[in-house]
């Protein structure tokens, strides 16, 4: 299946908008999305990192799993050129 190319500020508000709507995770940020030159697995672009208190951030992380997930099946980023 073709995914959709969008920039990587619209992946990174949907996922913000995401985040925002979980219970429990108003201090945790996502870093901005990264375009990932290996894209074997299908999608070219990952959330490097987080930010926030540890133990806050993997109980988030694992919530927006699925959803982070379903983003990577329908979108691709514009490759960045060096």
């Amino acid at each position: 299946m073709s995914r959709a190319v969008i920039s990587k500020t619209v992946i990174d508000s949907l996922i913000r908008a995401k985040l925002a709507s979980l219970e429990n995770c108003a201090g945790v940020e996502p870093l901005p999305v990264a375009w990932n030159e290996n894209a074997l697995k299908g999608c070219n672009w990952v959330v490097p990192g987080w930010i926030g208190d540890s133990r806050v951030v993997k109980g988030c992380v694992e919530r927006l799993s699925d959803y982070v997930t379903f983003l990577q099946a329908q979108f691709d980023i514009p490759p960045e050129r060096p």
